[in-house]
């Protein structure tokens, strides 16, 4: 081989070593997989929560699983079906639905989600069952049995946080959320936030009737389940991101062209140019502003990342955002 040829694939292999292409096939497998990382964890510490917390203490959770959970207590725990078999047969009128009404791009997590969360709830339960007799409802000094509103704490707390994982893996256990958003697109006044507030509400209140042979205990048992669904969903917030649900993004870049766009086309969100200057350079520059939901911040930056890994980009806090997509009548905040 000539010097020439040696220095021209030489010259290839450097190119090739430091692509642009490289980079980002590499940053998109790398985000590929902790999103595959964030759907397990979730789904196994949500099967922990679920077996040992609410099952055998008979509160309810919304959703999907809150359905799928009052068939299996009234079927013998498991003499039926298994739990996460009840949540896929639930679930599947409601995905078809999803894809009929929303379309494949926004449901296809949905039943990967779904799948996965349902199988590791029935692979995790020989490993969980009898735990809560053995460890956790066991008599006290006193004489007395723990306070179920204990269980309804950390229950709700557990299965908040493994909700919160699996969302920002990217991923949802579709359910009452596919619903809830083709219940808003047939009536736009309703915000997907209250419909999901209006299903879960019914969920639990209905087990007063299912549970109705309890008695008295039913309403117990209702109230602690309403206990256990607020700290579910104030846990979800605070495991994606913060403590409330807007965030505020400025991003300098030279490709504010493509970022826009992409925006536009993905978040379903808005972006407004700003004129800025570099104070140190002295150069005039473009700046990027947009507010989407906590929701939606990893999917900015990964777009971001993806056009521009040179951009600089800054995440804060919005205390309050009034205005059209921000009282979650937005699909994407479930994204």
């Amino acid at each position: 081989m000539s010097d020439k040829s040696q220095k021209q694939t030489k010259h290839k292999e450097i190119r090739d070593k430091f692509h642009p292409g490289r980079y980002f096939a590499n940053y998109k497998t790398k985000r590929f997989w902790v999103g595959v990382f964030y759907l397990l964890a979730g789904s196994l510490l949500s099967a922990f929560a679920l077996n040992i917390f609410f099952v055998p203490t008979m509160f309810t959770m919304g959703g999907v699983s809150g359905m799928a959970s009052i068939i299996y207590q009234l079927t013998g725990q498991g003499d039926f079906l298994n739990f996460g078999t009840l949540v896929i047969i639930l679930n599947i009128p409601l995905l078809i639905l999803g894809l009929v009404k929303i379309g494949f791009s926004f449901v296809w997590r949905s039943i990967v989600g779904t799948f996965v969360y349902s199988l590791v709830l029935d692979l995790a339960r020989p490993f969980t069952e009898g735990w809560f007799e053995q460890y956790l409802d066991i008599r006290m000094q006193s004489g007395n049995r723990p306070d179920p509103l204990i269980f309804a704490l950390f229950g709700g707390i557990l299965f908040g946080i493994s909700m919160g994982l699996i969302l920002r893996g990217g991923y949802t256990t579709g359910g009452t959320d596919v619903l809830a958003v083709v219940l808003h697109r047939r009536w736009p006044n309703l915000t997907i936030g209250n419909l999901l507030m209006m299903l879960d509400v019914l969920i639990v209140i209905s087990t007063l009737f299912f549970y109705r042979d309890e008695g008295k205990h039913a309403i117990l048992l209702a109230m602690y389940s309403f206990i256990a669904m607020w700290f579910t969903a104030r846990f979800t917030d605070i495991t994606i991101s913060g403590l409330d649900f807007s965030r505020a993004v400025y991003i300098i870049s030279e490709h504010k062209e493509e970022i826009s766009q992409q925006v536009f086309k993905d978040l379903d969100r808005s972006v407004t140019l700003l004129p800025a200057k570099g104070m140190y350079t002295g150069k005039e520059r473009d700046l990027l502003y947009c507010v989407v939901s906590s929701r939606q911040v990893p999917k900015l930056k990964a777009i971001v990342k993806d056009i521009d890994p040179r951009a600089f980009v800054v995440v804060h806090e919005v205390n309050e955002v009034v205005g059209e997509g921000f009282e979650r009548d937005s699909a994407d905040f479930l994204a």
